[in-house]
């Protein structure tokens, strides 16, 4: 649990912060943050989905264990992360570096990302199954979430003042987890369907129903995400209140993952996946929406209200989706693969609506007070098809 904290928070501040540093530092438009938020995507998923396959042939070939492949991936990860400042300390008489050494580092470090977290939920569900499945991973998601809200709250706020040496110091961390590593077997175990109890049939139709909500949610997320400070600061004047924005929604999920962890009512219900969705949409409603609808105590009541909900549906959605496919997957790399594969989808769908409409707005098609109207416009569409979709092929499939 010590090495998913130490990465999950080295990732995910990396992941938020990188972008203040090509806006900053590189001089970025919206079009090319969005550009390079929709490779990362992208680069994810091709990370994800060939884990399970480049572990086997490196194993096959060189004999290499999941232990060797995490040794190696933290000190790529050290390396990509060291790029930025490295290409600084070579820029002459303080100049901006080129910004191909910023590309290679971004695209880089999530197509290894890709590749990590499979591998970790291996090691987290491996040789468990039932009651145990559901208590390592309901602790592990509030591990991973928690270190997310630590870093938001403590780190993230560096990157601000000192961004490129920040993303050097995460990658530090990422090199400070190989000291749990010797703890770890070199092989995730095995899942023998003879010592662990079957899993119920329902559970493959509530995996594939997760698998359609869960790139949905992320693709929410990242369009919300950027609209958050905006959103926040006309709200209130209070940098303490506007701060709380990321947290707002952050802290919620990790008390969702807490809370499903401990209560297994939800275990094999349609009721479970219904909820998450509605909890996203109405979640998603109230923050976009509070702006337009309220000033004042009201306004900002509404604001946080409704990121709360968004946190909680996040949990639902996430949880739901990885114990499903972890109980149908056998605990394999390849099911970790699937399940983080569709994440990166959600990260490729999101910037490429804001990639659009920011050429849109380049071009003079949509007006510049136009581009979050339309990017959150475009995702609340797609995400109230897709829950309604969802929502009527459960009372289709009850009823049948």
């Amino acid at each position: 649990m010590a090495f998913s904290f130490a990465n999950s928070l080295a990732s995910g501040v990396i992941s938020n912060g990188i972008f203040f540093v090509t806006e900053h530092g590189y001089q970025f438009d919206r079009v090319k943050n969005y550009a390079l938020a929709g490779a990362t995507g992208v680069v994810y998923i091709v990370g994800a989905l060939t884990a399970g396959r480049a572990v086997g042939a490196l194993r096959a070939r060189y004999g290499v264990s999941e232990r060797g492949v995490l040794v190696a991936l933290m000190f790529v990860f050290g390396v990509l992360c060291a790029i930025p400042q490295v290409a600084w300390w070579m820029a002459r008489d303080g100049s901006r570096p080129p910004e191909s050494p910023i590309w290679i580092s971004v695209i880089g470090y999530q197509l290894f990302s890709g590749a990590l977290w499979p591998i970790v939920e291996s090691y987290v569900s491996g040789g468990r199954s039932g009651k145990d499945l559901r208590r390592a991973l309901g602790t592990w998601n509030v591990v991973w979430s928690g270190a997310l809200v630590v870093g938001i709250m403590f780190i993230a706020p560096l990157i601000q003042e000192h961004a490129v040496l920040s993303v050097l110091l995460l990658g530090l961390i990422h090199v400070s987890s190989l000291a749990v590593l010797p703890w770890f077997p070199n092989r995730p175990p095995e899942h023998v369907e003879e010592h662990h109890e079957a899993h119920p049939a329902v559970y493959s139709k509530l995996l594939v129903t997760f698998r359609v909500l869960l790139p949905t949610s992320y693709t929410v997320l990242t369009a919300l995400t950027p609209f958050l400070p905006f959103a926040a600061k006309s709200l209130t004047e209070s940098a303490f209140l506007q701060g709380l924005s990321p947290i707002a929604w952050l802290l919620p999920r990790c008390v969702g993952f807490l809370v499903l962890d401990r209560w297994h009512g939800w275990h094999g219900r349609w009721a479970m996946p219904i909820a998450g969705g509605i909890l996203i949409l109405l979640g998603f409603a109230g923050a976009v929406l509070a702006p337009w609808l309220a000033l004042g105590t009201v306004g900002i009541v509404l604001f946080l209200g409704g990121l709360a909900l968004f946190g909680l549906g996040m949990s639902t959605i996430y949880t739901g989706a990885i114990y499903y496919a972890m109980s149908v997957g056998k605990a394999e790399v390849d099911a970790g693969g699937t399940h983080e594969g569709l994440i990166g989808l959600g990260y490729t769908v999101g910037p490429t609506f804001g990639l659009l409409a920011a050429l849109g707005v380049s071009q003079g098609v949509i007006s510049e007070r136009g581009f979050e109207p339309a990017v959150l416009g475009a995702v609340g569409v797609l995400a109230l098809a897709v829950t309604g979709l969802v929502i009527w092929n459960i009372q289709r499939r009850v009823r049948g």
